[in-house]
């Protein structure tokens, strides 16, 4: 006759896994104290975290309505999408910030606009 697993070693095993699936510092979605950055007030760190957050959702969206890019007609498609949203978000932010403050969020945002920020 087999015993049952003692309770303790099943709670070890649940823990072991629960915590391997903690996401790691670094990655994923970064996000970025704009307002002590940038040393805004109130109202204008507000406007941008609001069109922060809006651009982060539509990226969202756009991901997962053209699904994984396994080909280069969808990795093309979803690239537009990106690129557009990115150029939308950059024309929302230019109306609140100033050039100076724009080019240092640019900088110091992670992912592609790293690079366009040094062009």
């Amino acid at each position: 006759m087999r015993k049952a697993v003692p309770p303790i070693i099943t709670a070890l095993a649940l823990a072991s896994t629960v915590a391997t699936a903690q996401p790691i510092p670094g990655q994923g979605f970064n996000r970025v104290d704009v307002v002590k950055l940038l040393n805004l007030d109130q109202e204008r760190g507000q406007k941008v975290e609001a069109i922060l957050e809006n651009a982060h959702e539509r990226m969202r969206a756009a991901r997962a309505q053209i699904g994984r890019p396994t080909d280069d007609t969808t990795r093309a498609t979803l690239h537009a999408a990106m690129k557009a949203i990115r150029d939308e978000t950059d024309q929302q932010l230019a109306a609140v910030l100033t050039p100076q403050e724009l080019e240092t969020l640019m900088a110091n945002l992670p992912g592609p606009r790293k690079v366009r920020a040094a062009e």
